[in-house]
């Protein structure tokens, strides 16, 4: 039974990596805030304008954007491009 946890816990660190670098690849190119948040016990990566339309869909009850932020794993903000010249 304790293998079985470790085994659970190594696949919900190797998805939570890769939905950080996820989250962060994205913020670079959509120029977006991304957020990794746990949804049906995985981690996913969604934009901040994802969060908000899944809010107004009703889909995700009794969450606020706000609230939605302090309980995310991860947020990505897009890195500041440098001015061409």
């Amino acid at each position: 039974m304790v293998i079985s946890e470790f085994f659970r816990a190594i696949i919900f660190d190797w998805r939570k990596n890769r939905a950080i670098r996820e989250a962060r690849r994205s913020a670079d190119l959509y120029r977006k805030k991304f957020l990794v948040l746990v949804h049906n016990g995985r981690p996913v990566c969604v934009s901040m304008q994802g969060v908000k339309k899944l809010i107004r869909q009703k889909r995700l009850p009794g969450l606020t954007a706000e609230k939605a932020r302090e309980i995310a794993i991860f947020e990505a903000t897009p890195k500041i491009s440098r001015p061409c010249s």
